[in-house]
């Protein structure tokens, strides 16, 4: 995906995944968004196997079905996301020191407000810019 180009993301994926953040608080909530370059396409909640309120990781065997179904759709990730239950939707240290797929937008979820806050970062190595995004 260009950088130049915003993640565009249906307002109907967009509140689904807020509701599996607010179902899943205090546990950070994760998921991926599927999609073709950037546009996002849908929505795959995924369950946080770190069972964490300030981090989560995905079962792999659960990533591997994920991998089979974005195949099978002839889609790709085109964003991971995660929710902050208790912090802005600023990149933490861990989610830095955590970075499995640098490049891939990176979308937070902030609950410290209603409607949550909607960020999107992308991550290179220990430093992180914002990127674009619009709801379509």
């Amino acid at each position: 995906m260009s950088i130049s180009s915003p993640l565009t993301i249906p307002r109907t994926i967009h509140d689904a995944m807020l509701d599996h953040c607010r179902r899943d608080a205090p546990l950070e909530a994760c998921g991926v968004l599927g999609g073709r370059g950037s546009a996002v396409l849908a929505f795959h909640p995924l369950r946080n196997a770190a069972a964490s309120e300030t981090r989560y990781s995905v079962d792999p065997l659960e990533l591997v079905e994920l991998a089979r179904t974005l195949r099978d759709a002839r889609t790709e990730i085109v964003a991971i996301y995660h929710s902050h239950p208790r912090w802005s939707a600023r990149p933490s240290k861990v989610d830095l020191a955590e970075n499995y797929h640098e490049g891939t937008p990176r979308i937070i979820v902030s609950l410290l407000t209603e409607p949550p806050e909607v960020r999107i970062w992308r991550f290179e190595g220990d430093s992180y810019s914002e990127i674009a995004w619009e709801l379509v």
